[in-house]
């Protein structure tokens, strides 16, 4: 028999959101102590109030839960951050990742209804009437030029598909075909910040002020780490790279696959205490932390 909970998150992916409310609510009788019930209703909720209630709740059973916590710092941001068009929290708990609206869900139906209906039949002419002939369409000019251009563009494509293939086979990489994002033979475990130390991935921990301990601060030996950010809540344009002052560090960024951005010094750090700092309200100087530490 399916759940409460899975009954609520498949009305809820077809745009019936009063239905998913109510079985989601039945899913809190069923499954009070799973966090994803919670996660899931504030999703499909407009009210912040309650949304921040539900979202809490799923932290205290799951402390752990990446949808929670992010929902949370979404609905902070908005105190200081005016949402983007279209922004809503259930872009950063990502249940279903975007819910239909019910007009996109009156859209799917009149389609599937167009669909289903039966395509007029001709009707016989009447006895005796005469057939009409349809009018043939004028004859076009032939334009020599176009063919010249025609002829040209289709033996470009042709050339460019007989490098692609080539240089796959050969194993060649060409310079003007070269991906521009930076490669990660090894992808994140999860969502987060990583510092990258090779191939192994050490998180960094959020912190809401910064640190003044070592404390769940990754050490490294590589003094110009790649610092892996898999979260898309943290924009690039409200990022930092300090120090222990507090100074900023000049840094270069790049997107890598799968939306995951990758940020690294420009020049060697020395040993010490770095932070990436996501302001969230400059004026108050609030902001949260990532930190790592760079040994002798």
């Amino acid at each position: 028999m399916t759940s409460s909970l899975q009954q609520g998150i498949d009305a809820a992916k077809s745009g019936m959101m009063e239905q998913a409310l109510a079985h989601l609510k039945d899913a809190i009788v069923e499954e009070p102590e799973n966090a994803n019930v919670w996660v899931w209703l504030s999703a499909i909720i407009e009210d912040e109030e309650k949304q921040t209630i539900f979202l809490k709740k799923a932290l205290e059973i799951d402390p752990a839960n990446r949808p929670a916590q992010r929902g949370l710092a979404f609905i902070e941001r908005k105190k200081y951050i005016p949402p983007k068009p279209g922004e809503k929290l259930s872009d950063y708990t990502k249940p279903i990742g975007v819910f239909k609206t019910p007009s996109q869900a009156a859209a799917n139906v009149a389609a599937s209804a167009q669909a289903d209906r039966p395509a007029p039949q001709p009707q016989p002419a009447p006895v005796g009437a005469q057939p009409v002939a349809a009018p043939q369409p004028a004859p076009v000019a032939r334009r020599p030029w176009l063919d010249i251009i025609l002829y040209g563009l289709t033996l470009t494509v042709f050339i460019i598909i007989g490098i692609l293939i080539g240089t796959t086979l050969l194993n060649v990489d060409l310079p003007f075909f070269a991906k521009t994002t930076p490669a990660l033979s090894v992808q994140p475990p999860s969502e987060g910040v990583f510092a990258l130390n090779g191939d192994l991935y050490a998180e960094m921990e959020i912190f809401h002020e910064l640190p003044q301990t070592d404390d769940g601060v990754p050490q490294l030996n590589d003094r110009q780490p790649s610092i892996v950010i898999n979260d898309l809540f943290i924009t690039l344009d409200r990022l930092q790279l300090i120090d222990e002052k507090g100074e900023s560090i000049p840094y270069l960024a790049a997107p890598a696959e799968n939306n995951v951005q990758v940020v690294k010094p420009e020049q060697a750090l020395e040993p010490g205490r770095y932070c990436l700092s996501l302001k969230f309200n400059p004026e108050q100087s609030e902001s949260l932390f990532w930190c790592l530490k760079i040994l002798e």
